[in-house]
């Protein structure tokens, strides 16, 4: 099997793909970023920001971070437009001797209630768990967040039981996040 960060991912199927996102993807993330619905739901990562801390952002995600064996944050586009990022695709906290990984996503809010992180949740369980080997992925949702919890749910993720409490998602000091597993 590969190991996770031999190569960045480029994953696709008949719908969207995931691959590492470029410069010209700038504006396209500042629509993301910077809409109250979408950055509500945002962890700390990535908050609203200004264009040139989102350039080093794409910058970043794509080459230090991924080296550094940090995260894996890659945009999501449709095959039908693969010129326009929709959305993230994250994993990261990737803990080797344990095996386990967390994965994220958001959408910008005009692509909402079309499957796409479905799809994307999709081929990052088939990516990390297939490909990689990964035996347990993680993901957290806002209780409020429903349509995010059914894309994990269709795809074999179980909710845990007790919420857990992270720290500034959507600029929120404290808040209570449900807890899904894939294994």
């Amino acid at each position: 099997m590969a190991e996770l960060f031999d190569v960045f991912p480029e994953l696709k199927n008949d719908k969207i793909i995931i691959r590492k996102m470029t410069e010209d993807d700038i504006d396209s993330l500042s629509e993301i970023t910077n809409n109250d619905n979408v950055y509500k739901y945002i962890p700390p990562f990535l908050y609203k920001k200004s264009r040139g801390n989102l350039l080093a952002a794409i910058r970043n995600l794509g080459g230090r971070d991924f080296d550094k064996k940090k995260m894996i944050i890659a945009g999501i586009y449709l095959c039908e437009n693969p010129d326009k990022l929709v959305g993230l695709a994250e994993m990261f906290d990737y803990k080797k001797r344990a095996n386990k990984i967390t994965i994220g996503y958001c959408i910008n809010e005009s692509y909402w209630h079309q499957e796409i992180a479905t799809n994307a949740v999709k081929l990052m369980v088939n990516y990390l768990a297939h490909e990689i080997g990964v035996n347990k992925l993680k993901a957290y949702v806002m209780p409020e967040n429903i349509y995010s919890a059914k894309a994990l749910l269709k795809n074999g993720f179980v909710k845990e039981e007790d919420l857990q409490q992270e720290k500034n998602w959507g600029g929120q000091d404290t808040v209570d996040v449900e807890v899904y597993t894939y294994e």
